[in-house]
């Protein structure tokens, strides 16, 4: 598929079994950006660009010259071979790539799509069932539930990630060319749709719950006010549609097609948070007790601070992918044999990697998760690592290497050592930090020391007034808390304030998709919230760059 802003040209692309397609493309996509259009890109985390990451690695046939980023990223063995980023390479015609997998077609047979296999319940059906739905940036989470509660349960990544990790990036992949904003939502439709149809009967009522990019691009909402300063909000949700699979009413797999899009309070606070604060509201035995924050972390930091019933603050920053694990030399999303926590021992440092628990009574992974094929770090991983560096002297509060005082920091210490023209730690075989990786993780600490600090001083409270801190989203499922108080992110003393609350948009999204009372009790708070635009305020640069330390600013 070629933009309409240049003349098409023509790659040679050869997959894995010696397979060859003709992929038009124009001179200004990226490699990545033109196979991703093609359908010819599997899903798995990337680095949106960056360069750090390596998923998009394929050869290159011909002279071709790599670069600064290609030979910091990728072995000798695998340059001298051809090997390149697909992300940093143009899609020049005439260049004839090779791929180190299959075309997509053949894997989702052997994968075992929703067509083949069906979704298994351990129980009967009982009434009619509703479709709770979390489309994160990253993954998309779901629950199917009858008149009894949840039925089975299941994850994958986002499809779109191939067209960026974070949601800038990927609004200005959406926004490059006229057909790129109608490829990313029938991605996500075409995946809903097939998720519907290896149901063993019709849904009944869908509830989506996305922040404001992902909801936008599945419904094709304006995308510019999202993309360009003075930020505004396409639409403020709360109602009830139809999505585009929806639209042939007599297919068997839906039946009657509504599908409810929780209240969007902002332009970066979206479905996803207004669910999250609904799950808080009406979960818990009793509401939680005012003043609290509701934090919910990913390439996006969405606030809520709650000052009372009827007064809310709410703000924004950008994180970037760090904290999802992704544009880190050795990171990951959270998958199983990942490394999710670092703790420091008499012995050294033990990593503890995630568990691969199966699919179990309701869990049902639609499509498989990559595992990673060499060790990997997650980002609650380089968290608990930053933390416990921090705690033996190797690491100091600017982020830089130190050699560390102690016997047990000296044992460490011995991973220290210069390779490629950088100062990396050794983990383990193919497994390290650089310096460049602890930037990035201080630059996530900064925006949420930030956030945190301005919603407060707006909200005219100290921090010893706040009565909780629940954290939600990628932070939330893994987190070493005490990793949190020790890194800065919340102020000393702070961790027994911190409640991990899981994946708090599916939560609400499952109350919201089933109880009026609580579409009412949502549909009602969110004109209330104010917005502040931390990132447009004139010494927005000053107050950020001040907690680009390690300790609570």
């Amino acid at each position: 598929m070629a933009s309409e802003s240049g003349a098409s040209e023509v790659l040679v692309v050869e997959d894995a079994l010696r397979r060859t397609r003709l992929v038009r493309t124009t001179p200004e996509q990226t490699l990545a950006q033109a196979l991703f259009l093609e359908g010819l890109w599997p899903t798995k985390p990337f680095c949106s660009g960056l360069g750090r990451c390596g998923h998009c690695l394929v050869y290159v046939v011909g002279d071709s010259e790599p670069s600064t980023d290609e030979r910091a990223t990728l072995s000798p063995e695998v340059l001298e071979q051809g090997g390149r980023l697909a992300c940093r390479r143009h899609a020049v015609g005439g260049l004839k790539v090779r791929l180190p997998f299959a075309f997509p077609g053949i894997a989702a047979e052997s994968a075992g799509a929703f067509e083949s296999n069906g979704i298994a319940l351990a129980r009967s059906v009982s009434g009619s069932l509703a479709l709770a739905v979390d489309l994160g940036t990253t993954s998309l989470h779901w629950q199917l539930l009858d008149d009894k509660g949840v039925l089975v349960q299941g994850r994958e990544l986002n499809p779109q990630l191939a067209a960026g990790s974070e949601v800038m990036s990927r609004l200005g992949f959406a926004l490059a060319a006229p057909d790129n904003a109608r490829m990313l939502r029938d991605v996500v439709s075409r995946r809903l749709r097939e998720l519907t149809m290896a149901l063993p009967a019709p849904v009944d009522r869908i509830c989506v719950a996305g922040n404001t990019v992902m909801t936008a691009l599945l419904l094709e909402w304006p995308l510019r006010g999202l993309a360009v300063a003075p930020y505004q909000r396409p639409h403020p949700g709360g109602f009830w549609t139809r999505l585009p699979f929806q639209e042939t009413p007599q297919e068997a797999y839906v039946d009657d097609g509504r599908t409810y899009i929780p209240p969007q309070p902002a332009p970066f606070i979206g479905g996803d948070l207004s669910a999250g604060l609904t799950a808080l509201h009406f979960t818990a035995a009793s509401p939680p007790a005012y003043p609290f924050l509701l934090a919910d972390l990913g390439t996006n930091g969405e606030f809520i601070l709650a000052l009372g019933p009827e007064r809310y603050l709410a703000a924004s920053v950008p994180m970037g992918p760090a904290l999802e694990g992704i544009g880190m030399s050795c990171g990951s999303a959270a998958l199983p044999g990942v490394w999710v926590d670092v703790a420091v021992t008499p012995f050294g440092l033990q990593p503890r990697p995630l568990e691969d628990s199966g699919t179990g009574n309701t869990e049902h992974v639609n499509v498989p998760l990559p595992k990673p094929n060499r060790q990997r770090i997650s980002g609650t991983g380089y968290l608990a690592l930053l933390a416990g560096l921090l705690r033996l002297g190797l690491l100091d509060r600017t982020g830089g290497f130190a050699p560390g005082d102690s016997p047990l920091a000296r044992q460490v210490g011995l991973g220290l050592a210069d390779r490629d023209g950088e100062r990396r730690f050794l983990l383990g075989p193919d497994v390290y930090l650089t310096g460049r990786d602890v930037e990035e993780m201080l630059k996530v600490k900064a925006a949420f020391n930030l956030a945190f600090s301005r919603l407060l001083a707006e909200g005219g409270i100290q921090p010893e007034a706040l009565r909780a801190v629940y954290l939600a989203g990628a932070l939330g499922e893994h987190a070493d808390l005490s990793a949190l108080e020790e890194l800065g992110f919340v102020p000393p003393g702070y961790r027994r304030r911190i409640h991990p609350v899981g994946n708090s948009s599916l939560t609400g999204a499952a109350l919201l998709i089933n109880s009026p009372e609580a579409r009412d009790w949502i549909e009602r708070i969110a004109p209330m919230i104010t917005t502040l635009n931390i990132g447009q305020e004139p010494d927005f640069f000053s107050h950020y760059t001040q907690r680009l330390v390690f300790r609570h600013v």
